[in-house]
């Protein structure tokens, strides 16, 4: 199975999520700037928000979640941030998250007891 894992917070604590049922969520108010049009999800393999590997467009003023799926090209490390954007310009970046995407190796087979 392809899974998420995300280290929160706190260093110590991982948490693991089928890849199928994860999702990227944000939060956005009105606040004093324009409506927004669209939302911009950019994912990438490196730490910075100048090398952005993959950006999703979300054209729905009400979309607060994206599938993790979406969002990436494949297994890997990935940091992610979302923007608003309208006719007039794209808003600053959202705090990034980051997080490993893969899958667990297939069970060992042939299992026995040898004589050496």
């Amino acid at each position: 199975a392809f899974v998420v894992i995300v280290a929160t917070a706190d260093a110590q604590t991982v948490i693991s999520v089928d890849i199928a049922k994860a999702k990227l969520s944000w939060s956005w108010a009105q606040g004093t700037g324009g409506p927004v049009t669209e939302f911009r999800v950019k994912c990438g393999t490196i730490s910075s928000t100048s090398v952005d590997t993959k950006t999703t467009v979300l054209v729905d003023p009400a979309a607060r979640t994206l599938a993790v799926l979406t969002a990436i090209k494949g297994p890997g490390n990935w940091f992610c941030v979302v923007s608003a954007a309208n006719q007039f310009g794209e808003s600053g970046l959202s705090n990034e998250v980051s997080f490993a995407a893969g899958s667990a190796p297939v069970a060992p087979t042939d299992t026995q007891i040898i004589a050496n």
